[in-house]
């Protein structure tokens, strides 16, 4: 009994513990960044008076506990390292580099629950286009992954400024998301001396006024200013902040052709050069090289009348009994603003729900004033609009509720971004400070110009020099060149076989489909060039489904082809495949197959994730590509692609099987090497893709891009070039008797389909003449014979005189052959006759005759036409006798002439 009660007690004990989930004991780890001076005193201070008010004013039952990010001495060698082997001209900031690093690792763990990070961290991957050297040296993807969605009510979030409010917001597939709630905010100003009251204006000089002669009106320039240009973040806050002053507001993000002077005005960074030295005096290393602390201590040890510095840093000068210093605004009061947010680690053990309310409570109306009062902090309240939470503040803070009414802020990330395809804040935080310094050390120097030339924009030339022409790169622009006249060369194949898709040779191959064909390889060449149409992550995915249409643009019609080819074989006693086979119901089926194509594709690229990619300031070349798994959409592809291939060999081999005189072994070679064409094309296009630089193509992809194109050539060949050829060397010379249609039937043009140079063949209905009369006698007399199997082999009477009857014909109306191979296919009496390859052969013999016979004269063709309506009529009443009886034993075979020459 007394076990049950104690097993009874520790499961009560463990399910107060769930329902509690946090205990007074646990402790809520924060990160905050260290405070530009003071930082020894300030964490535990900072410790101790956060925790008092919290546990004075009963809020949570848990202690707070703040901590710096330690970073690791090796975080941001690599990518210094990654710049220097490619030789690239920028140098990265390896010390923020270590910084970022260092916080992102520490988000990407649990060991901190909530973070007070600023907006350059928070705005970090700011870009539309994701910069794969930075994604793959910092090991992510974006920065929201690591962030937790926060959702706060009205009452809880009405004391913040509404912009500030705002920008805790990003937006996540097209949705805004509050990751960050407004923990603090600081802006730069300048502080003075009482004594310096006569100077304390001195950066409100315009450029354009500053004396040649340096003359600062008896003042020793390096008693002026003090500013820690050391720390880039200074250094590019005060540039921004002259550009704006000096500039007139430009850039502005509105106004995308604002940001041109940036790269292309030299004068722009010497103007700046001779800024500082009038306020800082003439030596410009001792200027750059000088940390926030030290400016700070020569400010309070009255070494400068004047000190740049933070508005969070007032408190403390006001304190220090030592001096006297005043407040100013910034020229025109345009400063650089520092938005800090408290974010939620979204892999924090801790519950969420619990997580949320602390981060509100540390961003209350009541912690900020209380914070502003023991530290010096700004809060994110509307000073613009007068409210009590503001009215508090200013009558505590006189001075510096003046300031923020009338800030004029600028939000550092906007400042080098000209459009959405610009670099981000990191990577122009990491390149753009070092360039800058580098410019101002040595005027020669253009650095700056090539490194926001690089960063504000896509597809640019960072190098001022000319580009240098390696032999791949000879190579590339010739495989270029070539790539644009193959596609021409086959449009005129294509005009070509429009031009001729009357003459049976070609009809054979269907030639609407046969320019789809080619219309398909055409369109599979040129695809690369589509790729700098790409600005979109919707055009990257349409992309991807494009290249799977292009393939089937290739291989439906050629299917199409090949069962047109292997259905009349396979169905040749038939008479109905006019219909099922005709060019217009295939197109209908081509085009059904091609949009359920697209839009099978198009839904499966949902499983994929498609991005605008870029290598960034790693070269000179700031390029950007589309960037998904080609790897897998590869494999998808030439599986599907393996599919059709053994599909169409398969009906290839059949028709082979059938008779080898039909199967044209050449239509097997065709498939194969279009087969090969789209591996080394897909193979090319993915190495080609995955290069990092323009300028370091890969000599193997530009190989198989080679080969793609002669192959591509080959096939097109062998699909319809080689009969265009055969036609040029023999062409047709009345070809108006050419355009009469009388190859629309399939069966009249099965001969056509293989391509055999051989008198008794195919190509025998093109020769000049008919040399011997009995010739045709004799392909009639042997291959002219009865199915009906009530018909006695033995019996040849009926085909002595069936042959006699053709024969009589064919010696009789010479000029009229060309008509029996047509209509003998366009009746059904073909389903009781089976004509051998030799006869019709024979009868192309003689269509060549009357194609080829200019001298015909229109009373001939006339008389042919009613000749011909004539032995139709007679033929249809025949027609009649003959479906009148089932069997054929019972037909008389000693029929008229004329009703079988017009079969």
């Amino acid at each position: 009994m007394l076990k049950i009660k104690t097993i009874i007690k520790n499961i009560i004990y463990i399910l107060i513990l769930y329902l509690n989930k946090i205990s007074a004991k646990d402790i809520i780890n924060i990160l905050i960044s260290q405070p530009d001076i003071g930082e020894n005193q300030f964490l535990e201070n900072y410790n101790i008076l956060i925790n008092q008010y919290l546990s004075n004013n009963g809020l949570l039952d848990f202690q707070i506990n703040f901590s710096y990010c330690n970073p690791d001495s090796n975080d941001g060698i690599s990518l210094k390292n990654l710049y220097k082997s490619k030789n690239s001209p920028f140098v990265v900031d390896e010390d923020y580099a270590r910084q970022f690093n260092c916080t992102l690792r520490e988000l990407k763990s649990s060991n901190f629950d909530l973070m007070v990070v600023d907006d350059r961290f928070f705005y970090s991957d700011n870009s539309y286009v994701d910069n794969t050297i930075l994604q793959s040296q910092f090991s992510y993807k974006k920065i929201t992954d690591y962030f937790y969605g926060i959702k706060v009510s009205h009452e809880d979030s009405n004391h913040h400024d509404k912009y500030i409010f705002e920008d805790g917001q990003l937006v996540v597939d097209n949705e805004k998301i509050l990751y960050g709630l407004p923990y603090e905010l600081d802006f730069d100003v300048l502080y003075y001396h009482i004594n310096a009251t006569s100077v304390k204006d001195v950066l409100s000089l315009k450029v354009k006024d500053i004396p040649s002669d340096n003359n600062n009106n008896g003042v020793n320039p390096r008693e002026l200013v003090s500013i820690g240009l050391m720390d880039n973040d200074e250094i590019l806050s005060f540039f921004s902040e002259f550009l704006r002053y000096q500039y007139d507001n430009h850039p502005n993000e509105k106004d995308p052709m604002s940001y041109n002077f940036l790269s292309e005005d030299k004068s722009l960074y010497d103007s700046f050069r001779n800024y500082l030295k009038r306020c800082m005096g003439e030596n410009i290393d001792q200027t750059l090289s000088t940390t926030i602390e030290k400016a700070y201590t020569s400010f309070v040890y009255g070494e400068k009348l004047l000190f740049k510095g933070k508005a969070s840093y007032f408190k403390n000068l006001k304190e220090n009994l030592n001096i006297a210093v005043q407040i100013n605004a910034l020229p025109e009061n345009k400063s650089v603003i520092t938005e800090k947010f408290l974010i939620i680690n979204g892999k924090s053990s801790k519950p969420k729900d619990v997580l949320t309310r602390i981060a509100i409570q540390l961003t209350s109306r009541e912690m900020q004033q209380y914070r502003a009062q023991q530290f010096g902090s700004i809060p994110t309240f509307d000073f613009k609009n007068p409210s009590q939470d503001s009215n508090a503040y200013a009558q505590a803070n006189p001075e510096m509720a003046e300031l923020l009414q009338t800030l004029n802020p600028i939000r550092i990330r906007n400042i080098f971004k000209r459009r959405e395809y610009s670099a981000s804040f990191l990577e122009s935080r990491l390149v753009i400070p070092m360039a800058l310094k580098q410019t101002l050390v040595d005027p020669s120097n253009t650095i700056v110009l090539k490194t926001i030339t690089n960063t504000i924009d896509t597809w640019n030339r960072a190098y001022d020099k000319k580009i240098e022409f390696t032999p791949i790169m000879i190579i590339f622009f010739i495989l270029n060149i070539v790539t644009i006249i193959v596609p021409i060369f086959l449009f005129i194949v294509i005009y070509k076989v429009y031009r001729n898709r009357k003459h049976p040779y070609i009809k054979a191959m269907s030639p609407k489909l046969t320019n789809l064909t080619i219309l398909g390889i055409i369109s599979r060449i040129l695809y690369p060039y589509f790729f700098g149409f790409i600005n979109t992550r919707f055009l990257c995915r349409i992309s991807a489904v494009f290249n799977f249409f292009v393939n089937n643009l290739v291989y439906i019609p050629l299917f199409a082809i090949i069962f047109r080819i292997y259905y009349i074989f396979t169905n040749v006693s038939k008479f109905s495949y006019g219909i099922k086979l005709n060019d217009r119901k295939l197109i209908t089926y081509i085009i059904i197959a091609l949009t359920a194509s697209f839009c099978f594709y198009y839904g499966l690229s949902y499983l994929d994730d498609f991005n605008i990619a870029t290598t960034g300031s790693l070269y000179p070349d700031r390029l950007m590509t589309c960037l998904y798994s080609f790897d897998k959409h590869l494999l998808f592809s030439n599986i599907y692609t393996l599919l059709l291939f053994i599909v169409m060999i398969t009906m290839t081999m059949k028709v082979r099987k059938l008779s080898k005189k039909y199967g044209d072994t050449k239509f097997i070679l065709f498939i194969v090497l279009l087969l090969l064409s789209s591996f080394i094309f897909e193979i090319g296009f993915n190495m080609f893709f995955k290069s990092d630089n323009t300028n370091d193509f890969s000599p193997s992809s530009i190989i198989l891009i080679n080969v793609h194109l002669i192959i591509s050539l080959v096939t097109v060949y062998f699909l319809i070039g080689n009969r265009l050829l055969f036609l040029r060397r023999h062409p047709v010379k009345n070809k108006e008797r050419l355009n009469n249609g009388d190859f629309d039937n399939l069966v009249n043009i099965i001969d056509f389909i293989p391509m055999r140079d051989n008198n008794n063949f195919s190509f025998s209905f093109l020769n000049s003449s008919l040399k011997n009369n009995n010739y045709s006698n004799t392909i009639a007399k042997n291959y002219i014979k009865m199915e009906n199997p009530n018909l006695r082999p033995h019996d040849s009477t009926v085909n002595e005189k069936n042959y006699r009857s053709l024969h009589r014909y064919l010696s009789e109306n010479n000029n009229m052959n060309s008509n029996i191979n047509n209509n003998i296919t366009n009746t059904s009496v073909i389903n009781q006759f089976s004509i051998r390859k030799e006869f019709i052969n024979t009868i192309n013999y003689n269509y060549y005759n009357s194609y080829s016979n200019p001298n015909m004269s229109n009373n001939d063709s006339t008389t042919h036409s009613m000749n011909s309506s004539s032995r139709n009529n007679n033929y249809n009443y025949y027609n009649r006798r003959l479906n009148s009886h089932s069997n054929i034993s019972n037909i008389n075979t000693n029929f008229d002439l004329n009703n079988f020459s017009s079969i």
